[in-house]
C-alpha cells in the first residue's frame, strides 16, 4: 500500500492511503473540492453536512450520465462493428 496523502476537504484534514498514488487522491479531492464549492456558490444550504450531501448527490448524477453516455457509445461501436463485418463478409 502507498503511504498515506493528507488532502484538506471541507475544512477538514484527512488521510487518505490508496493504490492509485498520491496524485490520484489529490485529483479525486480537487474534483470534490470543487464540486462542494459548486454547491455553495449556487444553494442556500449553510450546514456542512447539507453541503457535503449536495455535491454527493451532484457527483452521483455526473456518475449516471457518464454512464449512460458509455452504454450508449457502447452500443453505437457494436453496431458498427456489426456493419463492418457485413461489408467484409
Amino acid at each position: 500500500m502507498k503511504p498515506a496523502v493528507e488532502v484538506n476537504i471541507l475544512e477538514q484534514k484527512l488521510l487518505v492511503k490508496s493504490e492509485d498514488g498520491a496524485e490520484h487522491v489529490e485529483r479525486v479531492a480537487d474534483y470534490l473540492n470543487s464540486k462542494i464549492e459548486e454547491v455553495k456558490k449556487n444553494s442556500k444550504a449553510v450546514s456542512t453536512l447539507n453541503v457535503a450531501l449536495l455535491a454527493a448527490m451532484n457527483i452521483a448524477d455526473d456518475y449516471f450520465e457518464a454512464k449512460e453516455r458509455v452504454v450508449k457509445l457502447e452500443g453505437m461501436a457494436k453496431e458498427l462493428s456489426e456493419r463492418i463485418d457485413k461489408r467484409v463478409d
